[in-house]
């Protein structure tokens, strides 16, 4: 006797589901809606995220901080590659802010200055892992008992808006002058601060006093721009180096 075949329920169907959406826009756009409404979380209620990077599963409503972060960094070297022509701001900058290639042996500045962006988007996301990974687990500013895997979690979830800002700014690029782009790095270094303690401020649960917030916002604000500020040293100095002792190809 044969079995009776059972018709599929539509709430065994994923595709049936609200998150169902969610998978054809990926389809469609490679847009993951998960990803944007996450980030949306963490600018506008970061104490939820963090609350939901204490679970394994994000609560099943968040991407992973570290994903997202490499998601935005990958947006980044890929807009400065778009951007990083001879003409744009950000060469001319740079080749401004570098020592003349003739002592080198190059002899050309605008071929000393591609070669070193170019060494730049290969460096960059390594040195950002590799110098917050390892602040993230030293900065202990989450609470007594919070392990190195959650702090990951939580430092890297911080990040995130300060990074936004990096590449909304990187979008820009194409828009400033070189003077003006000069003119926005100290702004925007010292708004990507404000951007941090806030995101720590607003982000630890409401049971810390407000002092005690307060306190380890700016902590965290320090602590992350001496990352991205030694990021950028290491970065601009290990390439230099690595040009200097290859010489010209």
């Amino acid at each position: 006797m044969s079995e009776p075949v059972t018709q599929a329920r539509a709430a065994d169907d994923d595709m049936s589901r609200a998150s169902g959406w969610d998978a054809l826009l990926d389809d469609l756009f490679g847009l993951n809606v998960r990803a944007l409404a996450s980030m949306w979380a963490i600018l506008a209620t970061p104490r939820k995220v963090f609350a939901a990077a204490r679970d394994a599963d994000w609560l099943g409503k968040y991407t992973p901080s570290i994903r997202l972060v490499f998601t935005l960094i990958a947006a980044m070297v890929f807009l400065r590659f778009l951007w990083g022509g001879e003409n744009s701001a950000l060469h001319q900058m740079t080749k401004s802010g570098l020592t003349d290639s003739n002592v080198l042996g190059y002899g050309d500045m605008d071929t000393f200055t591609q070669d070193y962006l170019g060494l730049w988007l290969i460096m960059f996301p390594f040195s950002y892992f590799f110098v917050h990974g390892l602040l993230a687990l030293v900065v202990r500013i989450w609470g007594k008992g919070t392990r190195a895997p959650l702090r990951l979690r939580l430092y890297f979830a911080a990040l995130l808006p300060g990074l936004l800002l990096g590449v909304l700014s990187t979008v820009a690029i194409p828009l400033l002058d070189v003077a003006l782009f000069e003119q926005t790095l100290m702004p925007a270094l010292a708004l990507t601060g404000v951007i941090y303690a806030l995101t720590v401020f607003n982000g630890l649960p409401a049971a810390v006093s407000k002092v005690g917030r307060a306190w380890r916002g700016i902590l965290f604000a320090c602590v992350a721009l001496c990352g991205d500020l030694f990021i950028a040293l290491s970065t601009f100095v290990i390439g230099y180096a690595w040009l200097y002792e290859r010489g010209p190809v």
